[in-house]
């Protein structure tokens, strides 16, 4: 549904089941595509924001975590990275949320393949752990759901063009909150999140945003 989308044709979950296996368990549409892309966004001081435009958006947490070079290691089990885990805690915090699951009214998260997302989900405690399954089967995470995440397609729907994805996320909530997002609107979204990975894990770095329509 979003016009900026790389790919925009509507594939049937026979076509993902069945597509070329790129390395298993994940086939072709399990991974974001590579794009070619660009992104900006204007940034001021809070208290200088209504001198720009009237209905400014407003960041609520900016938090960033960074692990370190861990490939070598032979204890890390695969089904969450930390670096999320702790980047979300402290926006959380810096923000005021403290049940992330209920306060939080969609998100952006970074969807480099499949499974990275149902990551994300768990280690921003959208999901209790080993549940996330459970939150996807049931619509909790749709368009119409409790908390919807990747109202805009993500990068399975945009492709990656590195650098541009971070504000990709952050415009969708932008658009979001002014009421402007089409046939993908959110009704009443109140507090957007987005967080973005780069590197790999265990040993990668993180950035998570907390977005709001009002100061305070």
């Amino acid at each position: 549904m979003n016009p900026k989308a790389h790919f925009q044709k509507e594939i049937t979950i026979e076509q993902a089941m069945n597509a070329p296996m790129i390395s298993w368990p994940l086939g072709l549409f399990d991974c974001c595509g590579v794009s070619d892309g660009a992104a900006a966004a204007i940034l001021v001081r809070a208290d200088k924001a209504k001198d720009f435009r009237k209905d400014p958006m407003y960041l609520k947490a900016l938090q960033i975590s960074i692990g370190g070079e861990n490939r070598l290691r032979d204890d890390y089990d695969y089904t969450h990275i930390e670096e999320i885990y702790q980047s979300g805690i402290a926006a959380y915090k810096e923000a005021g949320v403290t049940k992330p699951r209920e306060e939080i009214g969609m998100a952006e998260v970074h969807d480099c393949f499949s499974i990275t997302e149902a990551v994300f989900m768990e280690d921003l405690q959208f999901s209790p752990r080993g549940k996330v399954r459970e939150d996807i089967e049931s619509g909790f995470f749709d368009l119409d759901g409790g908390l919807p995440v990747q109202p805009d397609g993500g990068l399975k729907c945009f492709g990656h063009p590195i650098g541009a994805s971070g504000i990709r996320m952050l415009y969708e909530m932008y658009a979001q909150l002014q009421g402007r997002a089409g046939k993908r609107q959110i009704n009443n979204p109140k507090l957007g999140l987005t967080s973005n990975l780069g590197g790999e894990p265990p040993g990668c770095c993180i950035s998570t945003f907390l977005v709001g329509g009002k100061l305070g």
